[in-house]
């Protein structure tokens, strides 16, 4: 028995409104990898670094963001930050802070995830690459 997916109840409407999400969650998406990969690899340099208070804020940040569920990040900085915006710089109430308390609290959250990463991969490297590097030129 063959299935036939029956797609005339999707009006040209609905389907407008499924791109613009499609449009904002590409948006979402795209900064959430650039600045999570920038923050990250910065956090990740934090770690790794013998400066004792650098590395606590990073090993701390990295740590609250991963023992965190996404959807309570998103759900306080959904609630919070933009009262907290709107009170520090005296925003009306009226402004829109939504799109970028999303994509602050995606970025946030996906520099931990990335910090992680880039720090595994630099400690993967062993000593003696790392020798052989430095007796190549390389810094």
């Amino acid at each position: 028995m063959a299935y036939e997916f029956d797609f005339s109840a999707v009006t040209p409407a609905a389907l407008k409104v499924l791109g613009e999400g499609m449009l904002v969650s590409l948006k979402i998406t795209v900064v959430a990898i650039l600045f999570g990969m920038v923050w990250g690899t910065l956090l990740a340099m934090m770690r790794l670094s013998h400066n004792r208070p650098l590395q606590w804020f990073a090993t701390a940040y990295v740590n609250l963001f991963r023992s965190i569920p996404l959807v309570m990040v998103l759900l306080w900085f959904f609630l919070i930050v933009p009262q907290l915006l709107q009170k520090l710089f005296g925003l009306s109430p009226a402004n829109d802070l939504r799109m970028t308390s999303a994509l602050v609290a995606f970025s946030l959250f996906e520099a931990a995830y990335y910090a992680e990463i880039i720090r595994a991969g630099i400690n993967s490297v062993g000593r003696g690459q790392l020798g052989a590097a430095y007796a190549l030129g390389l810094t």
